[in-house]
């Protein structure tokens, strides 16, 4: 192994947070002079890396090292003759350097929520006003509803009435009929 005794390997970190893209990084060497490049499991050193993945924003901007054959670093092939007979060993080791996300990552994280907040409450508001307005036009239909009934029953009570008026003035002219002057004719 690369490494000295007294140091030892960092442990390998959740492979659920791998970055799937990254580029090329280096190392400050005045102001970490004291990070340790640490070797893989098939005891090659590691290289180091930053992430560029924009799906994985905890990750994004954080640099890492990373095992020199791992699977998605190898140079992708121009035709069948370029893939080498035997693949290296693929270990998969990697282990972060940066612990906290960048500012300016924090920042865009920020950012997203408060643009995600924004449209949760927009989107909330939307469905508020829907439900106003479909409880305004069932209240409506209802007011048409009663109104319409309403109108029936007063169409009714006033054919009703008729009806009363008409059979009293038919029984009155039969009444007076059979009262007038003149004989009636059987």
């Amino acid at each position: 192994m690369a490494s000295s005794g007294s140091r030892t390997r960092p442990a390998c970190a959740d492979q659920e947070d791998m970055p799937k893209t990254w580029m090329e990084a280096s190392l400050d060497k005045d102001k970490e002079k004291d990070v340790h490049i640490p070797s893989c499991w098939c005891a090659d050193v590691c290289k180091l890396k930053v992430s560029t993945d924009r799906n994985k924003s905890w990750t994004e901007g954080r640099r890492f090292f990373v095992c020199p054959n791992y699977a998605h670093d190898r140079r992708r092939p121009t035709n069948a003759y370029d893939i080498p007979p035997s693949p290296p060993p693929l270990c998969k080791y990697f282990t972060w350097i940066d612990h906290e996300v960048p500012k300016d990552v924090q920042e865009d994280q920020r950012r997203d929520w408060l643009r995600r907040q924004r449209l949760f409450e927009e989107s909330y508001a939307r469905g508020l006003e829907r439900e106003r307005r479909e409880k305004e036009a069932r209240e409506r239909k209802k007011r048409e509803e009663e109104r319409a009934r309403k109108e029936k029953e007063a169409r009714q009570e006033e054919r009703a009435r008729k009806l009363v008026r008409a059979r009293d003035a038919r029984e009155e002219d039969e009444a007076r009929d059979k009262k007038g002057k003149w004989p009636r004719a059987t």
